[in-house]
C-alpha cells in the first residue's frame, strides 16, 4: 500500500496532485506547524505581466499548527474571484470556475478546510481515487522522518511516496528498519496552452490553470509529467 502525505495548500500546484494520483491513501499533513510564506496559503496563477500569487491572509502565531490556522476577515475573496475571472476569461474551459467560486467565497473560518475543499474538487477533476485522511484524526505524534514513518504504519502503508525536499533529513534506512520502502516522486511540469501565450509557458502554478486550459484533458497532461519513482 503506498501513502503519501503533505500540508493542506491553496490551490496547489500540479504535483501535488501526481503524488496523491500515485498512492492509495493520502494523508493532509495537518499537525505540524504552519509555514508562514509558504504555500500553504498562497498559490500563483497567469497574468498578461507573468505570474502572481494568490494569498489568503491568516492569524497565526509563530507555533501555530495548520489545523489551527484561522483566516483573517478582510476582502480577500473578492479580490482573488476578481483576478480569476480577469485573467481566465479567454481560458478554453473557464466555464469550470463556476464550480471552483463557491469554495473560495465560503466563509471558512479554518484555513485547513477552505484548502481541503479545494483539493478535494481537483482529486475530482483528475480522477484521483486515493482514500484521503487527515493527520490529526490518527492521533500520531513526531517530527520529520520519524512522523512520516508512523502516519504510512497507522494507515497500514508499505511504501512511502516522499517529495525530494525531504531528502535532506530521511534516510532509507530508517523507513527499512519499519519495514517500510522509502519512494522519491519524480516529475517534470509539462507545457500546455495557456493564457497569454505569447508571454511563454508558465510552469509551477496553481493546478487551476491546468484545468481552466485543457479540461478534461487535464488528467492526462497531470499524468504525462510523471516519471519512474527513485
Amino acid at each position: 500500500m503506498i501513502v503519501a502525505i503533505h500540508q493542506p495548500q491553496y490551490l496547489p500546484w500540479v504535483p501535488y496532485f501526481d503524488k496523491a494520483d500515485q498512492a492509495d491513501v493520502f494523508i493532509y499533513l495537518d499537525n505540524v506547524q504552519f509555514q508562514r510564506r509558504g504555500v500553504q496559503n498562497r498559490n500563483q496563477i497567469k497574468t498578461a505581466n507573468g505570474p502572481i500569487y494568490l494569498t489568503v491572509p491568516v492569524t497565526s502565531e509563530r507555533h501555530t499548527l495548520i489545523q489551527d490556522v484561522r483566516v483573517a476577515e478582510n476582502p480577500w475573496r473578492a479580490s482573488h474571484v476578481r483576478s480569476i475571472e480577469l485573467n481566465y476569461r479567454r481560458a478554453a474551459f473557464y466555464e469550470l470556475f463556476d464550480e471552483v467560486r463557491p469554495f473560495i467565497e465560503h466563509p471558512y473560518e479554518r484555513l485547513v478546510d477552505l484548502n481541503i475543499a479545494l483539493t478535494e474538487w481537483f482529486f475530482e477533476r483528475f480522477g484521483t481515487q486515493c482514500r484521503r485522511l487527515r493527520a490529526s484524526e490518527l492521533g500520531v505524534t513526531g517530527n520529520k522522518a520519524n512522523l512520516m514513518i508512523e502516519l504510512t504504519k497507522a494507515v497500514g502503508g508499505d511504501v512511502y511516496l516522499s517529495g525530494n525536499g525531504a531528502a535532506a533529513y530521511q534516510t532509507p534506512e530508517q523507513f527499512e528498519r519499519e519495514g517500510i520502502e522509502l519512494r522519491y516522486q519524480s516529475y517534470r511540469n509539462q507545457p500546455y496552452t495557456q493564457c497569454f501565450s505569447e508571454a511563454g509557458y508558465a510552469p509551477d502554478l496553481s493546478a487551476l490553470d491546468l484545468v481552466l486550459n485543457t479540461g478534461p484533458g487535464a488528467s492526462d497532461v497531470l499524468r504525462s509529467g510523471r516519471t519512474a519513482s527513485a
